[in-house]
């Protein structure tokens, strides 16, 4: 992944702004294509883990949240290994919706519809914002990286420490508006910096985007429905 570096390709890569229109389309096709594989893998992954799997992957998260961490080095690692790359970005997009299938479970699928649709909704329309307006979010990576930077520490402090659920909600809110943004910086960056051989790490920077937009959905209106 890349982030905070909007200039260093490899030696011999053309990034996709510099190619012809027609290249760059087939790059962007590219990416769009594996986020629609990465969703629907997901997704078996997510069907998995909330029937047949249960009870393999509910008593272990910590264990899966360890692994799709790992396999996201592997996926950044194999980037730019034909065959692998997609190999390892798959098995990380499977075993994220593992994890995502308990999560499931507890709030039902009207929550987990809502949430989706919400997600969708909101990425399509950041997507489309960036390709309209042409502007350059590269800007944003300094705020976004202290946000994220907060995020973990305070999603940890609340877990082991404070262990409140109105911190829970707030910490939630604030990262729709965080991978909101991230959003916004990655599509740019893919459309701008991005070498045309990188259509796996854009795939996996706007992966882990929409996926954790659509946790912090999920969290909100589950605790909004327990309410």
């Amino acid at each position: 992944m890349r982030f905070g570096t909007t200039t260093t390709l490899t030696r011999g890569v053309t990034a996709a702004a510099s190619v012809s229109t027609t290249e760059r389309l087939v790059f962007i096709k590219k990416v769009y294509s594996l986020l629609a594989l990465s969703m629907l893998t997901a997704a078996v992954g997510a069907y998995l883990g909330s029937g047949p799997l249960f009870l393999l992957v509910a008593p272990n998260m910590m264990l899966f949240f360890v692994l799709q961490i790992g396999l996201i080095f592997f996926a950044s690692f194999a980037a730019r290994k034909p065959g692998i790359n997609i190999i390892a970005l798959f098995s990380f997009t499977t075993v994220s919706g593992l994890t995502l299938g308990p999560m499931l479970m507890r709030v039902g699928p009207t929550i987990a519809a809502e949430a989706f649709a919400l997600t969708a909704i909101t990425f399509v329309s950041l997507s489309l914002y960036v390709v309209i307006s042409k502007k350059d979010f590269s800007f944003m990576s300094g705020f976004l990286m202290a946000g994220l930077i907060v995020l973990v520490v305070g999603g940890l402090l609340n877990i082991f420490f404070i262990q409140s659920g109105m911190m829970h909600f707030v910490m939630s809110g604030a990262s729709v508006l965080l991978f909101s943004g991230f959003i916004l910086y990655d599509t740019s960056n893919i459309l701008r910096y991005y070498g045309t051989d990188e259509h796996v790490s854009a795939t996996l920077a706007l992966y882990l985007d929409v996926l954790n937009l659509f946790i912090a959905l999920l969290s909100i209106l589950g605790i909004m429905s327990d309410d």
